[in-house]
């Protein structure tokens, strides 16, 4: 665990530990602060020198590999769910942005209204970059809660909400303290003092068997499955940034088993004998790997996902039937063309083509 005051990053729950050449840079892109998370080698890391612990990495974190010292924020989804409180960087959560768009689709779907965010300490805000972020995570959840039939939307206000006055003095110390670079994270002055976290060497994991377990997907599927909506309900997978629906090209995919071996979260996973690919929607956090690691690029987007196929399905995306090749004896994924393993006709080809030359 990298230690950083009031959050860490969990580098072994990053999706670059699955693959090294992954392009997810979304907590690089996001920070508000310029050098305050930053890449050496694969890895990312936090500079605790600049940090201000807002949040935002977390809240587009596919994976969730950065957590909060003393702040939950499937907690606050729950508490606001229940209590109807206005989501505010002035009482509840140190910054909007540290809110995902699956925190918010859950915290709607179980609320009886609208679920507010306070945007009104935004623009005055150092980090008020992170407005632009703040609604587009707003509009895809609703787009998806238009798509479930869900009355409930969540809405932007410019409230300017403050904290209530017996803590005014913790306040005023607490910006004194950090001057106007932290006038945007009054939470943390009045957040409990709480025991830092302890910093952990990092220890490589086995990817294959060790995935990443995710609480705001937990929190998601949860919500949907008590909400019930219709399950033929279909979203356009460009549309959403949390998950997808997948196909492969049988006629390309060699079986190689790559894919389901870096996918963080098991969304991919062989079945009886390794002899089938298959995916679970539901696990699957978009980050692009599978796709980026395909030696026969067969892997590809569904344009849609219904609901049903989401929740429910744990779908057979290709299957293989295994023979020895007759040159070499490696067993290979029979295509009904040839007996030949792709190794030894490529080589095959090669060398009728240097006879070619030699004409």
């Amino acid at each position: 665990m990298k230690k950083t005051g009031r959050i860490r990053l969990n580098i072994s729950e990053c999706v670059r530990i699955y693959y090294r050449d992954s392009s997810c840079s979304e907590c690089l892109k996001v920070c508000p602060v310029n050098g305050a998370i930053y890449q050496d080698d694969y890895k990312v890391f936090i500079n605790n020198e600049l940090c201000v612990s807002c949040g935002a990495c977390s809240g587009v974190c596919p994976s969730q590999a950065f957590e909060f010292d003393g702040f939950s924020p499937e907690e606050l989804v729950k508490r606001i769910s229940t209590t109807g409180e206005t989501v505010s960087c002035k009482t509840n959560i140190p910054c909007l942005s540290a809110l995902s768009v699956e925190h918010l689709i859950a915290a709607a779907l179980n609320s009886q209204n609208d679920i507010i965010l306070d945007t009104g300490h935004c623009r005055e805000c150092f980090i008020g970059s992170l407005l632009e972020e703040i609604e587009r995570k707003k509009e895809e959840a609703n787009y998806v809660l238009e798509r479930l039939g869900v009355e409930n939307r969540v809405v932007t206000q410019e409230l300017s909400l403050q904290p209530e006055k017996k803590e005014e003095k913790k306040r005023r110390e607490f910006l004194k303290n950090f001057g106007k670079a932290a006038a945007g994270l009054t939470f943390w002055a009045l957040a409990p003092r709480l025991s830092s976290f302890e910093e952990e060497d990092f220890k490589p994991k086995n990817i294959v068997e060790e995935k990443v377990n995710i609480p705001k997907r937990k929190l998601l599927i949860e919500s949907l499955k008590a909400a019930q909506p219709e399950p033929s309900t279909q979203l356009e997978t460009e549309k959403i940034s949390f998950t997808s629906d997948k196909w492969i090209d049988n006629s390309k995919c060699t079986n190689c088993s790559v894919c389901y071996n870096v996918c963080p979260t098991g969304a991919l996973k062989p079945g009886e004998e390794r002899l089938k690919i298959l995916f679970e929607p539901k696990l699957c956090i978009k980050c692009g790997i599978c796709h980026e690691i395909c030696p026969e690029d067969c892997l590809h987007l569904e344009e849609k996902i219904t609901l049903g196929t989401f929740l429910n399905e744990t779908k057979v995306l290709a299957e293989h039937v295994m023979i020895p090749c007759e040159e070499c004896l490696v067993p290979f994924s029979y295509k009904g063309d040839t007996t030949l393993c792709p190794r030894c006709r490529q080589l095959e080809d090669e060398i009728r083509d240097l006879l070619q030359l030699g004409e």
